[in-house]
């Protein structure tokens, strides 16, 4: 069984490891949304990434994201800036493949394993910050289409309603290293804020199967 990493690896690095070099093909990169592909050196997309930027950035962050937008990989473009990157993931699921995603990952599966984090980056001199939600998909052959026990206990509530629980983000980015947070937590009003962040999850589910069946049409 995989653990995924919250701290410290990139997913980047687990894709190096198993694949060599891993570049990115970047599809496109507003100011809500970046579409990638992360591909091995045969062009196979191991990942198909799609990242929402819903939270607000200081000036640093705003640097990286120019830096990233110009086609540099996420995690080690934060990592140059010497920032550490942390994921708070918020959910797991299953989603069914289109056949032009299907290609992408050179697979006859028919679905594929989603995971939903909340990208936390900080460094020395700066508070952690969400740069923004990611949604990665991964090719079958990297991760295989189903959701085991440890894919559910590392699932949290989002970072807002843990806010409402009185949970900074300082608070958020310490219990991603050390889980003492959350078992210190009240066990139904975790449970809450659970079922609370299930609703932007949903929403966020909705916007990855739009995304998706764009992608197919082309």
């Amino acid at each position: 069984m995989e653990h995924y990493p919250t701290t410290r690896k990139l997913h980047t690095d687990i894709l190096e490891n198993k694949y060599g070099t891993i570049q990115v093909n970047v599809i496109n990169h507003t100011s809500k949304t970046r579409t990638v592909h992360l591909v091995d050196n045969k062009n196979i997309s191991r990942t198909f990434a799609v990242t929402f930027f819903d939270f607000e950035w200081n000036s640093e962050i705003k640097k990286i994201d120019q830096a990233i937008k110009n086609g540099n990989l996420m995690g080690k473009t934060f990592r140059k800036y010497g920032f550490e990157v942390r994921k708070n993931v918020v959910g797991v699921f299953i989603q069914p493949l289109a056949a032009s995603l299907k290609k992408d990952f050179l697979t006859e599966q028919n679905s594929a394993k989603v995971r939903l984090t909340e990208f936390y980056a900080k460094s020395a001199k700066t508070a952690p910050v969400i740069y923004g939600l990611v949604a990665e998909v991964y090719s079958p052959d990297f991760r295989y289409p189903e959701i085991n026990d440890y894919d559910l206990s590392q699932i949290n509530p989002t970072t807002n309603s843990l806010k409402e629980l009185g949970i900074d983000e300082i608070r958020i980015w310490d219990g991603l290293k050390s889980p003492i947070i959350w078992k210190n937590l009240p066990q139904d009003e975790l449970n809450k804020a659970k079922q609370k962040s299930l609703l932007k999850i949903e929403e966020y589910k909705q916007k990855i199967e739009k995304t998706l069946y764009q992608l197919s049409l082309f």
